[in-house]
């Protein structure tokens, strides 16, 4: 006889044999669940391949693939348990900081390196490039290491420049010949001493020009300064120890070793790196909950659709436990194999999704994802932790059946739900509803997004009500729909109310994709409204002056305020990106905002962001003015201070001064023009605006400057619109990648749904209904799903969009987007459709006497 840890293993060896065999014997039932499961893993391998990118992945260095060690200054703000923030400009070192690396022991050169975007006029005009060409200190050459192909090489004066080849074969230039070069549109003639070449210069996503390391930092506008050290380390000196030992005799600098050499090299690199990790890490955390969601619905179907087998189990003996048991074998078994599977072409869709968001504007087109096990391990282990509790939860069902009336019950579906499920569906729903409503309460980014979370909360409400809110939806359409077709529409309504369990695990994700798909879209498309607007509204100017290729040099600026006189306004706009330290609900926090640096003289002429409180007169050094939403966000009124850390990492805490009304068109934050300029990488404009004046002279003064173009304000976009294009393409892309799991995932449970129903419809037949008959009832229940489904996904949406346009706008009705709501209605419609019909057309193939035989 075997006892004790033995016959446990015994047990559990004979439930792992009888979960085999059900699904070897019933593999049509279990094909929905192990496809849920299986598209679970494919999405959140992708998305974790995604999250480790944004820690390790980039580019390998090119110029300073020469040296050993890199170092830079901290280009990131450190969040407490959370990812850094990358800062929006370059953090510069001071002049003396190579020096102070040559000293360290071990490293045999040391060599500053700072660059600035030029552009090469030919004509008059900025001359086409294959490749974006940047000029860069001579000292700086040693790094890759350049060799010199043509001519002494080595600038001496600061007119003198020396040329890569791929890039003087292009102008046709040589050693001695004069090219004229412009920043900010601010053009230089300069003398050709030399052409130089790099191994692989055919892969360089740039081209290099050298010039005197003080005329290339002139030109940066930071002189003595460098954006990086590069560091050769001395024969036999290991490049890890010399970083460490640099990082201990230079305090507040960073060293980099390996590819990572390349996120200094490349400042867009570590920019999108951050944006991704943030990106990736949040549509991860919603991609599990629905996957938990659709998951669980679909275990449910599928258990449910074996209601008759559970039922005969528990005539015959089998305990509550027993039958739990057997279904979390099942589920394992099932939930282990298409984990594993859809692990591998996970690391496929992370490609295709790094792709996808390179065409949007997130990455750089060159942008390497970082690949390791470790993504597909934690999908497996979170979609096997995802079916067991879905799997429990669906067992608790068929495990309570009473014995004596279990064959009794099968027979038909439970009508009524469980109390402690209605109780927490109408509580979600009303939570849902003062969420949405927080931005009345609320002012600020605070309010927006609890208006973002009633979304959420309203759409896991409604799903748990699924099938009390389809029944009450077939009842109020059953009327109307009887009588456009009075037997197919009674079938149809009728059908849904019996079997409401059954169809709210279809309607379910629909549900979600509809409402999740619009509150992103429609929220979106309301932002970019309002900003326009208020960029349209909020430029007076008569004549602006923009960059083609960069911005605008403050020599320009200068130019302008000679030729026009006294009769005009000239006020220069730049543009960065701020980090804001507040407290949020208690927490400190800090975010991310737009910021632009003006002059506030004349202002009335030029630029009308709509102050309600406070003067922008009295703009000027240790000042700040916000936006309405900025105040309500900061906690920070006229008369107080808020801290703010510039985008080369300069903290500052200004006085507030105004609060104005146009922060989505021009920002959120208003800085004086000098001090924002000088701490962003370039020190450019991106606009000047120009109240009155002559419209000849403006134009002729951007005309001698290549680059530069004279317009209107109806030329400018708003503040952070570029930002904003590109985070929308982006979002879109991230919710195509979570629609098209979501699509599948209803065919998939629609057509479980409606493959079970053979024995119905085989029954309709028996009984003198025709084969167009049932097919038409199921248009006619195809319809129904359809209309409730977007319905109900709306009104989900409707509620946080409202929020959201309030907190916005102050407007409660937000733009939605005929083309996106098109969109969402068709999708919709052919997916239920094409998930109904086909699988109903399969099952009246075979002949009704043969079909009502068919087992479960």
């Amino acid at each position: 006889m075997v006892s004790g840890p033995a016959q446990c293993g015994s047990a559990t060896g004979s439930l792992r044999d009888i979960a085999r065999k059900t699904i070897k014997g019933r593999k049509a039932g279990f094909v929905g669940a192990f496809l849920a499961v299986l598209l679970a893993s494919v999405l959140v391998t992708a998305l974790g391949v995604l999250v480790e990118s944004g820690v390790r992945g980039g580019l390998p260095p090119q110029r300073y693939a020469g040296a050993d060690v890199v170092v830079s200054g901290v280009q990131a703000l450190p969040v407490v348990e959370d990812t850094d923030f990358a800062l929006s400009e370059r953090v510069r070192l001071p002049g003396d900081v190579v020096g102070a690396v040559a000293d360290v022991p071990g490293v045999e050169s040391a060599a500053g390196d700072i660059g600035v975007p030029v552009s090469v006029v030919a004509d008059g005009a900025v001359a086409d490039s294959s490749r974006p060409v940047a000029g860069h200190g001579w000292s700086a050459a040693a790094l890759t290491p350049f060799t010199v192909a043509e001519g002494g090489a080595a600038p001496g004066r600061s007119d003198e420049v020396a040329l890569e080849q791929d890039l003087a074969a292009d102008l046709g230039l040589g050693a001695g010949d004069h090219v004229e070069l412009a920043v900010g549109g601010v053009a230089a003639d300069y003398t050709v001493t030399g052409l130089v070449s790099r191994a692989d210069g055919d892969d360089a996503r740039e081209l290099a020009v050298f010039l005197t390391d003080e005329r290339a930092g002139e030109l940066a506008g930071a002189p003595d300064r460098w954006d990086a050290v590069g560091v050769v380390a001395a024969d036999g000196e290991s490049a890890s120890a010399l970083a460490d030992r640099i990082a201990e005799a230079v305090p507040d600098l960073r060293t980099y070793t390996g590819d990572a050499r390349g996120h200094v090299e490349f400042f867009d690199i570590g920019q999108a790196r951050g944006e991704l990790t943030v990106l990736a890490a949040s549509l991860a955390g919603t991609t599990v909950l629905i996957a938990m969601f659709v998951v669980a619905g679909t275990l449910a179907l599928s258990i449910q659709q074996r209601r008759r087998e559970f039922a005969l189990l528990r005539a015959v003996g089998a305990t509550r436990k027993q039958v739990r048991r057997l279904v979390g074998a099942e589920v394992m078994l099932i939930s282990t194999t298409a984990a594993v599977l859809g692990a591998v072409p996970g690391y496929l869709a992370a490609v295709a999704l790094g792709r996808a968001f390179a065409g949007s504007g997130l990455l750089p087109a060159d942008f390497q994802l970082a690949m390791s096990p470790v993504p597909g391990l934690a999908a497996v282990v979170l979609c096997l932790v995802t079916a067991r509790l879905a799997g429990w939860v669906a067992a608790r069902r068929p495990a309570r059946l009473n014995p004596v009336e279990a064959l009794g019950e099968s027979a038909v579906e439970e009508p009524r739900l469980g109390a402690g499920r209605v109780i927490s569906g109408v509580l979600l729903i009303l939570l849902g509803f003062a969420s949405s409503g927080i931005p009345l309460l609320v002012p600020g980014m605070v309010g927006v997004a609890g208006a973002v979370m009633g979304a959420l909360l309203l759409a896991v409400g409604v799903a748990l009500l699924g099938p009390r809110v389809l029944g009450a939806a077939a009842g109020l359409l059953g009327g109307p729909v009887r009588r456009l077709s009075p037997v197919h529409g009674y079938l149809a309504t009728a059908n849904m109310r019996a079997n409401s369990r059954r169809l709210a695990a279809a309607v379910t994700p629909i549900v979600l994709a509809v409402a999740f798909v619009s509150v992103q879209v429609f929220s979106q498309s309301t932002l970019a409204a309002a900003a326009g607007r208020q960029a349209v509204d909020g430029v007076v100017a008569d004549h602006v002056v923009t960059g083609q290729d960069g911005g605008v040099g403050a020599a320009v600026t200068d130019e302008l305020r000679s030729e026009l006189g006294d009769d005009a306004t000239v006020t220069p706009v730049v543009h960065s990106e701020i980090v804001v330290r507040y407290d949020e609900l208690g927490e400190p926090t800090q975010e991310a905002y737009a910021a632009q640096g003006l002059d506030p003289r004349g202002l009335e002429r030029t630029l009308d962001l709509e102050v309600r409180e406070g003067d922008l007169g009295e703009l000027r050094d240790g000042t700040v003015a916000l936006s309405r939403t900025g105040s309500a966000t900061f906690g920070a009124s006229v008369g107080e201070t808020v801290d703010l850390v510039l985008g080369d990492g300069t903290e500052i805490s200004p006085t507030v001064v105004a609060i104005y009304g146009r922060g989505l068109g021009f920002g959120d934050v208003t800085l004086p023009h000098d001090q924002l300029a000088a701490h962003t990488t370039t020190g450019q404009d991106s606009w000047v605006l120009i109240g009155g004046g002559d419209a000849d002279t403006v134009a002729q003064v951007a005309a001698e400057h290549p680059g530069l173009v004279a317009g209107t304000g109806a030329d400018l976009s708003a503040a952070g619109s570029a930002e904003r294009a590109t985070e929308s393409s982006t979002t879109l892309v991230a919710i195509l990648a979570l629609l098209a799991y979501l699509a599948v995932s209803v065919v998939n449970t629609l057509v479980m749904a409606t493959a079970e129903r053979t024995r119905e419809f085989a029954l309709l037949r028996l009984a003198g209904a025709g084969r167009r008959h049932v097919l038409a009832m199921m248009r006619v229940e195809a319809a129904v799903i359809v209309v409730v489904s977007v319905a109900v996904g709306l009104l989900v949406a409707l509620p946080p969009l409202v929020g959201v346009s309030i907190g916005l706008t102050e407007s409660p009705l937000p733009s939605i987007s005929p083309a996106g709501f098109a969109g969402i209605v068709l999708g919709t419609a052919l997916l239920g459709f094409l998930a109904i019909g086909v699988p109903a057309r399969a099952a009246m193939r075979l002949r009704p006497v043969d079909a009502i035989g068919l087992r479960e």
